[in-house]
């Protein structure tokens, strides 16, 4: 055992040795509404981010998104997300522009432990490039300290593309496969009821086609606000 965690340890700092690595700061500011306890949803996500150890401004996303609760637990949207791939150069003449379906299951299967489980699907018109097609599964758990409006998350995102870019921009850097995954734990805080804020570490890697692959340490905080 001890031998195995020896080789594990070496196998895995060998890895990080021939990967990229940097530091990022990310923040998501969304916005929620059922319209007082109907059955339909409106979101909007605005997301900021920093990268080069936080030092340089790289993108921001906008993801307006319509949904409607098919049951309880489950819900089914629809939206768009602009990502603007931001440098000194092209400003963000590179934007990418999805159109999204998600469904998504959330259960409070006790007062403390919430689980989520979120499925997208994205159509991607990357500027310059053909057509991708990237599917995302991502798994959430909450657990709420009792008497307290502290409470713990942490999740794990999978992130997968359907079909390489054989044209354009982007020849021969997309291929078919995993694209990238994102694990993150934090902490967070109930403001209010409907005003909820958490932060924590995520490692975001990322498998790179004919480069190095990239390891991303950012520092990521969720505020979510509910009306």
């Amino acid at each position: 055992m001890k031998r195995l965690g020896i080789f594990f340890l070496f196998f895995c700092s060998s890895f990080l040795t021939y990967a990229q690595q940097d530091q990022s700061t990310w923040m998501s500011n969304s916005f929620q509404t059922d319209f007082n306890g109907s059955n339909y949803l409106l979101f909007t996500e605005i997301q900021p981010r920093f990268k080069e150890d936080t030092s340089q401004f790289s993108q921001l996303i906008v993801r307006p998104f319509v949904g409607y609760k098919i049951t309880p637990k489950w819900q089914l949207w629809l939206g768009y997300a602009w990502q603007g791939e931001y440098n000194s150069r092209d400003k963000f003449d590179l934007a990418t522009n999805d159109i999204v379906q998600q469904a998504q299951w959330i259960d409070n299967i006790s007062p403390q432990i919430n689980l989520q489980y979120r499925f997208r699907q994205e159509q991607r018109f990357m500027a310059n490039a053909d057509l991708t097609h990237r599917q995302r599964h991502r798994f959430r758990f909450q657990y709420n300290i009792p008497e307290s409006q502290t409470y713990f998350v942490a999740f794990d995102e999978l992130f997968l593309h359907l079909n390489s870019v054989n044209h354009g921009r982007l020849k021969n850097t997309v291929q078919s496969g995993i694209n990238q995954n994102r694990a993150y734990v934090g902490v967070g805080y109930k403001i209010t009821p409907k005003i909820l804020i958490d932060t924590g570490y995520q490692l975001q890697y990322q498998n790179n086609f004919q480069r190095e692959d990239m390891f991303n340490h950012v520092w990521l905080t969720n505020v979510l606000v509910n009306f």
